[in-house]
């Protein structure tokens, strides 16, 4: 399957919401939006509309929104990050490492790499791609965070602006994220143009391409008593395009996984019947993503474009999902001989009794080993020990796999052969 439909899959399993076309029934348990695919001309044209995020969801788009006023609006004004900011980037961060689409995207990258990923250094990935600033062209401190998911000012010009949240959010409810410090801003910012659709892409709601205007609040020109109107800047997207539905999580790993230059993984991906051209462009040295947006190619042959060659041995892989329960840490080469001694630790993240009859640990080689027989209650973990003929834990690098009890993995980990190689030492995760 498609790494980009894999994590789409992952995503709308976790905090993504369904796309759908007016006339089909969203379900409010997974949440949805409805997306009005419209060619003709008029301002107060709604094109994303009965928007539904469930409470489970909430999490990270309430942490997103507290970064969109962050960020100066000219691309050739310097940034002062205040240490509010960078917490509020740690936070998000923290709440979207361990999701569902950014596991599925992890796992493909150290795949690719043939490298294990630790939490901590997927972490760093996500911080340089996304929110490390970096200077080019006369810019003096441009991200790829802000390019793609706040938007930038060129001129008359909207620059990004690729994330279908802030854009309803711009599109009549802008101060939610104004934290009330910016009175008199209107709360419709988005004067719609029309609609760029071809090939079809009208009957796939997982991406629009439209052209709007964008009554653009210029945050760092503005103080305290200060009439709003004066550092209103109107800008123009003659042809802007984004995917609709996906939560932050799911853009950054899909954004990720397509610019890491070690996984060389497909420019192009077919999500849901449609072909997309996966466009990235990276800062001088590649460590950056300067922008990065889906341009629709129209229907998919088959529904998929080929990724890595998965050798026909390899097992399948089950899909990740949400879950409070995780693997905390595994003594993967226990001191002596390894066989009976090796353990994994769970631990219940949640604030409900879990009880894990049904579940699996799996390896790399897709042996697996049942949990069985294990409750943990909130805040409790334990630690499982491995007999033998079970799971391999291989000192020469791999992976951990829980699984629950409907076949979907609640958590994976990856350690490298340099984690392993300490007799005796437990790798924490």
């Amino acid at each position: 399957m498609d790494i980009y439909q894999q994590i789409w899959d992952a995503d709308q399993a976790g905090n993504g919401v369904q796309p759908i076309l007016p006339g089909q029934a969203g379900d409010a348990a997974r949440g949805s939006v409805t997306v009005v695919a419209r060619a003709d001309v008029g301002e107060d044209t709604k094109i994303l509309r009965d928007v539904t995020i469930p409470a489970s969801k909430q999490l990270t788009y309430d942490r997103v929104l507290k970064l969109f006023d962050n960020y100066a609006l000219d691309e050739q004004d310097t940034e002062v990050e205040t240490p509010e900011e960078r917490e509020e980037v740690h936070d998000l961060l923290e709440a979207v490492i361990d999701t569902p689409p950014m596991q599925v995207a992890r796992d493909y990258v150290a795949t690719a790499t043939g490298t294990a990923i630790s939490r901590d250094r997927w972490y760093g990935v996500l911080l340089e791609h996304w929110f490390r600033t970096f200077s080019q062209g006369g810019d003096p401190a441009l991200s790829g965070f802000e390019h793609v998911f706040v938007g930038e000012q060129e001129g008359p010009k909207v620059q990004g602006y690729h994330f279908w949240y802030k854009y309803y959010l711009d599109d009549g409810l802008a101060t939610t994220f104004d934290r009330n410090t910016f009175p008199g801003f209107d709360d419709d910012r988005i004067a719609y143009v029309r609609g760029l659709y071809q090939n079809g892409q009208e009957r796939f709601p997982e991406s629009v391409t439209i052209s709007y205007k964008w009554r653009a609040p210029d945050y760092s020109r503005w103080t305290p008593g200060d009439n709003p109107s004066g550092v209103i800047r109107p800008l123009t997207k003659p042809t802007g395009g984004f995917f609709v539905g996906c939560s932050v999580e799911g853009l950054m790993a899909i954004g990720s996984v397509r610019a890491h230059l070690g996984a060389r993984a497909p420019k192009e991906a077919a999500i849901n019947g449609g072909r997309y051209d996966l466009k990235v462009f990276r800062s001088a040295n590649d460590q950056n993503i300067r922008t990065f947006y889906p341009v629709y190619l129209g229907p998919a042959e088959g529904g998929v474009v080929p990724g890595p060659v998965v050798t026909p041995t390899e097992p399948a892989r089950p899909p990740i999902i949400g879950s409070p329960i995780r693997i905390l840490a595994a003594l993967v080469n226990p001191a002596g001989e390894d066989e009976g001694k090796e353990t994994v630790t769970l631990i219940n993240t949640g604030t409900a009794r879990e009880r894990l009859e049904g579940w699996l640990l799996v390896d790399k080689m897709g042996h697996r080993y049942s949990v069985n027989d294990v409750t943990l209650d909130p805040g409790v973990a334990t630690t499982v020990l491995l007999p033998r003929n079970s799971i391999q834990l291989s000192n020469q690098g791999g992976e951990i796999r829980l699984v629950n009890r409907d076949g979907h993995t609640a958590h994976l980990v990856t350690y490298s052969k340099a984690q392993a190689r300490d007799q005796g030492r437990t790798i924490v995760f």
